[in-house]
């Protein structure tokens, strides 16, 4: 299995573990990276710090505030994680 698909794979859980939606299953025919994360995947502010949590727990790392506002979908989530690889 690629590094791509663990990202995506591992992301996935996060999300469904913090909104209770598996964006693997909400629309199983799209591709995850165009999923918007606030509309699509019902995230919103609270769920995203949730999930950014998650992600420092789960990645060791720490993701800055600033940087927050470019996480719209789950592509930018996913690149930026692979980014830090």
């Amino acid at each position: 299995m690629s590094t791509v698909d663990d990202v995506d794979r591992e992301l996935a859980l996060l999300i469904k573990k913090v909104s209770g939606h598996d964006p693997r299953a909400v629309f199983p025919d799209r591709e995850l990276a165009g999923m918007s994360l606030r509309d699509e995947l019902e995230i919103d502010s609270l769920a995203m710090v949730e999930l950014v949590d998650e992600i420092e727990d789960c990645y060791g790392l720490e993701i800055p505030e600033e940087g927050l506002d470019r996480l719209r979908t789950f592509g930018d989530v996913a690149d930026y994680l692979r980014a830090q690889r």
